[in-house]
């Protein structure tokens, strides 16, 4: 059975999009595993890991989310398994994962430690399983070089068949192959793709705000696919907001009390793609039904406007099952500048 092992040097490398990128591209020919959970939900009554849900989602995968990973919480984990049987579970559900497939992908925890406690990180899961390594780094040129010297020089790599990067969210593709590409393989690292930073894959919609918030949809909910291009708090006065450029922006999303009626207005009555209203308060039914008829998504939620935009300020873009946009752009990135070919050795 085929298998490579895919992890983030660091959290927020882009891994699961770039994996999910190349599923696509690979035509959903190969299996996926998550062995140990990191982002938990709690859906339809059960806690799963969100990355192995969204594939699931994504790909039509047959597979049950629990099936696909070994737990979540590292002290149950740890009493669950010695490594013996550790690593005869991890290649059973490998196995499972692959039956009538190519192959299976498995993805690793959010960084190169985690799981290390309970022998789930990277490099141990490439080790049980003998398969190829593909670490998955982005950041500041600099900040790249640091991280790969790193884990050349401190992490026992020994067993592992192959080890692979894939370079994210690159701005110059050309200046960093001339400069940095010669160096990263002289490391003894194989380089299987350089892709370019993209603006749209920072981007979410409106219903991804309403996720995350726990945010009840009052109006709109037939816009809740649209993408979020800017975000304005309104917490000045409507005359300051209308001068502000910020407020101009293409396809913005607003951030004010519900009871700034002035403020709501003149959103709806701009280029804006969602109102998340504060302090739990309505505005007057008669703009709750203009947000209707231009199907502009108005969200409710409890917190004040301070520690709404700081809940947004904060939250990480995430792939979601649809965004089907945003799939096709990883699908074109993937097929475009990784070999894909090369993934298993």
């Amino acid at each position: 059975m085929k298998s490579a092992v895919f992890a983030s040097i660091r959290e927020g490398a882009g891994k699961t999009s770039i994996l999910a990128g190349i599923m696509s591209a690979l035509n959903d020919q190969y299996g996926y595993v998550k062995p140990i959970g990191d982002r938990l939900i709690y859906k339809r009554k059960r806690n799963r890991d969100y990355d192995s849900t969204l594939i699931i989602d994504l790909f039509g995968l047959k597979d049950d989310a629990e099936s696909i990973t070994l737990g979540f919480d590292h002290s149950k984990l740890r009493y669950m398994y010695d490594e013996e049987s550790l690593e005869k579970a991890l290649n059973e559900m490998v196995e499972q994962a692959g039956k009538d497939r190519k192959g299976v992908f498995i993805e690793a925890g959010r960084d190169i430690f985690y799981g290390s406690s309970v022998k789930l990180d990277p490099v141990s899961l490439a080790r049980y399983t003998q398969s190829p390594l593909v670490l998955v780094v982005s950041g500041e040129d600099e900040s790249v070089m640091d991280l790969l010297s790193f884990i050349k020089k401190n992490i026992d790599l020994q067993g592992v068949s192959d080890v692979s990067v894939i370079i994210n969210k690159v701005y110059d593709i050309d200046d960093f192959e001339s400069i940095y590409l010669r160096d990263i393989e002289k490391m003894g690292f194989k380089v299987l793709g350089i892709l370019p930073y993209k603006e749209q894959l920072t981007q979410y919609t409106v219903s991804y705000v309403a996720d995350r918030l726990y945010a009840k949809v009052i109006a709109g909910e037939n816009g809740l696919d649209q993408v979020v291009k800017a975000v304005f708090v309104g917490a000045m006065s409507t005359g300051e907001s209308l001068r502000n450029p910020m407020f101009n922006k293409q396809s913005k999303f607003l951030i004010t009390s519900g009871d700034r009626n002035d403020m709501i207005l003149s959103a709806l009555e701009s280029d804006t793609v969602g109102i998340l209203l504060t302090n739990n308060i309505l505005p007057p039914s008669n703009i709750i039904s203009l947000a209707n008829e231009k199907n502009i998504p108005m969200l409710l939620v409890a917190m004040d406007t301070y520690n709404a935009a700081r809940h947004i300020g904060r939250m990480e873009t995430l792939l979601t099952s649809d965004n089907k946009d945003m799939l096709r752009l990883l699908k074109q990135l993937a097929s475009k500048y990784i070999k894909t070919d090369k993934i298993f050795g």
